[in-house]
Parts: structure tokens; C-alpha cells; sequence
């Protein structure tokens, strides 16, 4: 009996090992499957290699079990690799395009010039120039499709040289009028074949036309009116006389109470000084319409790409060369400078001085021969300040000679150099820096903008 209840305990004994036996294999199957499956899918997605286990006594010897994991180990390292790369900086650096003309004595441009050769300073800090690529227009002769400079007017890219003749109509009366004209036609004449040309008279503002229509352009000119309309003075007071007594000069104010006023008349020397600061004011709104039309001008040609020239043609601009006195344009005069830097566009005032000429004229006897001198300076000095807040320069033209200005102009305008500027973050603030450019070439002179923008940087 107790053999057979022995028996029968090795008997369930051996049932019950054997059953925890498989259910230990089947535990060790199901986590072998799974071990298998994700480093199967490892190996494939980077390798494309697949592992095949050949039974569980296989699996599991030593030395397949070290070469499994060896192999998975490799298969992960694969698989990060790229992230232990060390990281790779790329820095690049923004240059700023700044456009100068460099001409020797005779106006003819310098077309040897290296990135060396240049200074800039930007609100008087030196900053390198990293390129210096010189820019020849070349002359064709196929004649360009002429477009309009409207609202509505697509952006052309413009690579032939542009010129705009300005001509200043409230500068000139009507016979200096027709000498303008006659000028212009001579201005006209000296243009290239590509060259692309508008007329603008002001004021009042005026659509712009460029095109390579000569014909139709001198056509136009005959257009051109002199609207000129001096003063009345009860006291015959000179221009520049206008400018002294409203800046409180005391030595001009005597002068013309001597000359004017009666002896005893208490009241003279008030009414003087009244009539001086009604003239003044009334010269300041007048050239306020002529700017306001030269600004219009400008905003139309900042739609314009490209370098742009304009050739101004005046008999002159009342502005006060005192610290004092009126009239008194400063203001206005640096933001055209401002606005012309937004358009790219460089500035040539032609001076048609006809003080000469009027001096011997049916008006003569309205001239005051002891300030004539200083009258010109006066009305020279307004055209100084725009060609100086512009980077421009400026011509004096008499006795109907403009030849020789025309010329310089187009030989000047005949190349420029167009710098790439390396400039500090601090300057990266969208707003206008002055910079002044120098060349180290004896005998050079440099026109520049005064006035660059520089973008803010992206963020």
C-alpha cells in the first residue's frame, strides 16, 4: 500500500513538474518572442537584418546569448549615432550696400579701386568694407519700351542709367523760364541711347513719364513756364536785407531805416521790421510748396528699383545763412535729404544764375545794385544746403552756359561703386546713421549719401 501510494505521489509529483516546466518554458517563449520581435525591429529599421532563433536550448546557450545582445548593442549604438555628432555652427554675415561715386578732378570716374582702398564710418565708427564692385552702364542701342510712374504702375527692374530733369518752375520769371528750357533741350541732346529720361516741373507735383523717347521729352518742354513773383516791399527791401533784419542784425536794420524812413518818423523803423518778417514768412510757405513737390517726387521713385540721378535745374532758393533769420528751411531741407537716401537716388543742382543778366534788364531800376552780391549768396545758399543734405553737388550755370555742367554730369554718372558694408548689430535698427566714406586715392572726390538706413535684423 504504501508502494502504491508512493507510486502514485511520483506520479503526480512528475505531472506537476512537468506542468510547471512548460508553463516556465511558455513564460520564457512569450518574453523571447518579445525580446525578439523588438530588436528584430531595430535591426530592420536601420540595418534591414532579421534574427531567427532555432529553439529555445539555442537561444539560450552562452554564446548565443552574448552574441544577441552584442548584436543589439551595435544595432543601438547605429541607431544614435547621428545624435553624438558633435553640432555644426554656420555663421553668415549680412552686408549692408552702400553706392558711392569716386571721380577725379575732371569728373571722370576711378574704375581701380579695391575694398581696401575705402573708409567708412558709421556715426563716426569705423566699419570694414568687406567688397568694393565697381558698376559701368553700358550703352545700347535698342530703344526701351517706355512706361508711366503711376499708382497702379508694376516695379520694373531698371538697369539702365535713369535720369530725372527737374526744373524748378517758381524759381525762374518768364524770360529765364525759356533759357531753362533752352538748357534742358541741351541736356536732352547729351543722354545715351539706353538711357532712360523723365521731366518733372514743379510745382504743382506732376506724373512722372521715363522713356527713351527723346522726341516726345523735347516736345514737353516747351511747357515749361516761369512762375517767379517777387515780393512787393513798401520799403524796397533786398532779399538778402530780408534775411539780415529778421535775424536782429542791428547794422543792416540802420542802414535801411536811413534810407527809408523820414526823419522823426518813430513808427518807420516797426514797420520795417514787419514788413521784413511778412516777406520772410511768405518765402518759407512758397518754398514749402516747391519741397512739398520735390517730396512727391521722391516717394514715387522709391517704387522705382534701382539707382536713380536727378537733375535739378532752379534760378535759386531764398534760405537765411545765419544761425537765425528767415526764411528758415532746415528742417525741411535734411528730411528731403532723408527721403532721397529711401529712393536711391543721387541729386545734381544745376544753379541758372541770371543776376547778370537781370541786372541790365527793363527791370534793372528794381534791383539794389550795393546788395546784389550778397542777394545771390542768399539764394544760392537754399540750393548749398539741398545738394549738401542729399550728397550731391552743386553747378553754377550763367549767362546761359550749361554745357560744361552737362558734360561733368555724364561722366560722373558714368560708373559707381557699390560697397558691401560689415556693420555692428547696434546699427541694425532701421533708422538713418551718417556715414562718411574716404578713399585713399590723391585727387579723388567721393559723392555719397549722407544718410543710410540699415535693416533691423530678423527675429
Amino acid at each position: 500500500m504504501e508502494a502504491r501510494s508512493c507510486g502514485r505521489w511520483r506520479t503526480s509529483s512528475s505531472r506537476s513538474v512537468a506542468k510547471s516546466l512548460r508553463r516556465i518554458r511558455d513564460a520564457k517563449s512569450t518574453m523571447v518572442s518579445g525580446i525578439r520581435d523588438s530588436s528584430a525591429a531595430v535591426l530592420n529599421a536601420h540595418f534591414r537584418c532579421k534574427l531567427r532563433f532555432t529553439g529555445f536550448k539555442r537561444f539560450f546557450s552562452p554564446h548565443a546569448f552574448a552574441a544577441f545582445f552584442w548584436m543589439v548593442s551595435i544595432c543601438a549604438l547605429a541607431a544614435f549615432a547621428p545624435s553624438l555628432q558633435p553640432p555644426v555652427f554656420r555663421s553668415t554675415v549680412e552686408l549692408v550696400a552702400v553706392d558711392v561715386q569716386v571721380v577725379d578732378r575732371e569728373g571722370l570716374p576711378i574704375t581701380s579701386l579695391t575694398a581696401n582702398q575705402f573708409e567708412v564710418a558709421l556715426d563716426g565708427k569705423r566699419r570694414p568694407v568687406v567688397s568694393a564692385d565697381l558698376i559701368r552702364y553700358s550703352q545700347s542701342q535698342t530703344r526701351r519700351p517706355r512706361y508711366m510712374m503711376t499708382a497702379d504702375a508694376p516695379l520694373a527692374a531698371a538697369t539702365d542709367r535713369i535720369f530725372i530733369l527737374a526744373v524748378d518752375q517758381a524759381s525762374f520769371r518768364t524770360g529765364p523760364a525759356r533759357a531753362a528750357a533752352i538748357a534742358a533741350r541741351q541736356f536732352i541732346d547729351r543722354l545715351k541711347p539706353d538711357d532712360l529720361v523723365g521731366l518733372y516741373f514743379y510745382p504743382p507735383s506732376m506724373p512722372l513719364d521715363l522713356t527713351h523717347d527723346r522726341v516726345a521729352v523735347r516736345a514737353r518742354l516747351n511747357k515749361i513756364v516761369g512762375l517767379l513773383d517777387p515780393p512787393l516791399s513798401e520799403f524796397h527791401l533786398s532779399l538778402s536785407e530780408v534775411v539780415d533784419i529778421t535775424s536782429s542784425d542791428g547794422d543792416t536794420m540802420a542802414r535801411v531805416v536811413q534810407r527809408e524812413c523820414a526823419r522823426g518818423d518813430v513808427l518807420c523803423a516797426h514797420q520795417v521790421q514787419a514788413e521784413a518778417r511778412a516777406i520772410g514768412g511768405i518765402a518759407e510757405l512758397q518754398i514749402a510748396q516747391r519741397f512739398s513737390a520735390l517730396s512727391d517726387l521722391l516717394a514715387g521713385l522709391t517704387r522705382l528699383p534701382g539707382r536713380k540721378t536727378l537733375v535739378l535745374l532752379s534760378g535759386g532758393l531764398l534760405a537765411t545763412d545765419r544761425p537765425s533769420g528767415h526764411p528758415n528751411m532746415r528742417v525741411q531741407t535734411q528730411a528731403l535729404g532723408r527721403e532721397a537716401a529711401a529712393a536711391n537716388t543721387n541729386l545734381y543742382v544745376l544753379h541758372l544764375d541770371s543776376s547778370f543778366l537781370e541786372s541790365y534788364s527793363a527791370d534793372s531800376s528794381k534791383i539794389n545794385i550795393a546788395t546784389a552780391y550778397r542777394d545771390n549768396t542768399v539764394m544760392r545758399e537754399g540750393l548749398e544746403a539741398l545738394a549738401g543734405a542729399a550728397g550731391g553737388a552743386l553747378f553754377r550755370i550763367e549767362a546761359g552756359t550749361p554745357e560744361h555742367a552737362f558734360d561733368r554730369v555724364m561722366r560722373e554718372t558714368a560708373a559707381y561703386y557699390l560697397l558691401g558694408l560689415e556693420v555692428a548689430d547696434a546699427d541694425r535698427d532701421g533708422r538713418p546713421h551718417y556715414i562718411n566714406v574716404k578713399v585713399r586715392e590723391r585727387g579723388a572726390t567721393v559723392r555719397n549719401r549722407p544718410l543710410v538706413v540699415v535693416p533691423k535684423t530678423a527675429r
